[in-house]
């Protein structure tokens, strides 16, 4: 695992986005990042998760929400037809899944960009084609299947996103995948 800035252009004055590469060889792996990320979210965070299909989008959403107290029997499963799924937390969850959209209108009209900085977290699937109408101020992770498991990389953008990573990074479950 390392925290490096992203690359840049250099005749660019654009700011540094600090990145995380943290390896999930395994499942327990995996979970333990969900707990630690269940444990540093704030209510208005924004997560968008990347990653081919099969890379553990929705397997990581499902460990978020057991963190942030959704029961074991309630199912989490991918939105990819209903869109948006909503689920009472001990921080209200909404999770969706931008796979079908076919245009920025279409986040409005979900209710999303209202969410985003409210009272919920919101965890969005394929949601990076859409980054400037999500606001731009989250935890953005893509999540890549390797010959060792998988790769998650996490990057910070705007303040909203810096403060959630720098709570990933102070969290207890956070230091076991070191």
């Amino acid at each position: 695992m390392r925290l490096h800035p992203a690359p840049c252009d250099a005749t660019k004055a654009a700011p540094v986005t600090p990145e995380l590469l943290i390896p999930l060889p395994h499942r327990r792996a995996t979970r333990r990042l969900a707990s630690a990320l269940g444990g540093a979210l704030l209510p208005g965070d924004l997560l968008v998760l990347e990653g081919d299909l099969g890379a553990g989008k929705t397997f990581l959403v499902r460990g978020i929400a057991r963190a942030l107290g959704v029961p074991s029997k309630k199912p989490i499963t991918s939105p990819t037809f209903g869109l948006v799924h909503e689920h009472l937390a001990r921080i209200p969850i909404v999770h969706a899944d931008l796979y079908r959209l076919g245009d920025a209108a279409e986040i409005v009209e979900l209710g999303l960009v209202d969410q985003i900085g409210g009272e919920a977290v919101v965890l969005i699937e394929w949601g990076e084609r859409f980054a400037e109408e999500l606001g731009g101020q989250g935890l953005w992770i893509w999540l890549s299947l390797t010959g060792e498991g998988r790769v998650a990389r996490l990057e910070a953008r705007g303040r909203r996103g810096e403060a959630l990573l720098e709570r990933l990074g102070a969290h207890p479950e956070f230091e076991r995948l070191r």
